[in-house]
């Protein structure tokens, strides 16, 4: 199989098509675009921008990929976007490059799944294997771990970080860090209901491992203990155990602070 391109997409000469990749009708893919094997292209997306692609994504129709940050102080300076292998992004996706003060880079791992009208904002970068279903939106500079799902209709405030494995239920409005692991659900405040124990056993996650989140969060959420408390607490319990080390770094290298079962 060769690249086939259909008679009414355009192709800017300077973008950069790699082997067996397809492109459908009405498609525009511009200069600084360099497309990754096997990828395919459907009608009516636009691909712009000084933008990067993985081989073996599939863009549905009508996205919009690497298009200049919705950002009032970007003056056109040279930005970039950078997506991994094999994602799928559905209908009316958009992904925007980085702005310079931010880095200048929007990036995005492989093995992604975003659905129908996903937005990934300037400086974003997210992670592998994440899920982000219906009109899920990340404003600017928000990191998502690997793992990790966002719920559908729900957005996630500017310098927020989504931990690895971390799963935002549907209609959330998130405004803080969300702890790797753990289920966060709400709508101002968005609140913590504990680690994901079943999507964490769907991912393999072992019994021992389970447990160990359990019972950290079972002194995290104590009304008699705050946030220093409860970490100080779970330092002299549960420290050396892997998962649970993790969201302790998390949680002290947060800016924002973390969600919590009282919001």
């Amino acid at each position: 199989m060769s690249t086939t391109i259909h008679p009414t997409a355009v192709v800017d000469p300077k973008a950069e098509l790699g082997e067996d990749v397809v492109v459908g009708a009405l498609a525009v893919i511009e200069a600084g675009v360099r497309l990754g094997d096997r990828c395919i292209v459907g009608p009516l997306n636009r691909l712009t921008g000084d933008t990067t692609i993985g081989s073996d994504n599939r863009f549905e129709s009508h996205g919009s990929i690497g298009a200049p940050p919705q950002d009032l102080k970007y003056a056109g300076e040279p930005t970039r976007l950078e997506i991994g292998d094999n994602n799928v992004f559905r209908e009316c996706v958009t992904i925007h490059r980085g702005t310079p003060g931010g880095g200048g880079l929007t990036t995005l791992g492989s093995d992604g799944l975003f659905m129908a009208y996903v937005h990934i904002a300037h400086d974003c970068h997210v992670g592998s294997q994440v899920i982000f279903a219906n009109n899920a939106t990340l404003a600017g500079h928000v990191d998502v771990g690997d793992g990790s799902t966002v719920g559908a209709l729900t957005a996630v405030h500017q310098f927020c970080r989504v931990g690895e494995h971390a799963f935002l239920g549907g209609g959330s409005i998130v405004t803080k860090d969300s702890m790797p692991f753990m289920k966060i659900v709400g709508n101002r405040p968005a609140r913590c209901f504990g680690p994901n124990t079943i999507g964490l056993e769907r991912k393999g996650f072992s019994e021992d491992r389970r447990k160990a989140l359990i019972a950290m969060w079972r002194i995290m959420r104590s009304p008699k203990l705050n946030t220093t408390q409860a970490v100080a607490k779970i330092k002299e319990e549960l420290a050396g155990q892997q998962d649970v080390d993790q969201v302790l770094a998390f949680i002290e290298s947060s800016q924002r602070g973390v969600i919590l079962a009282r919001g």
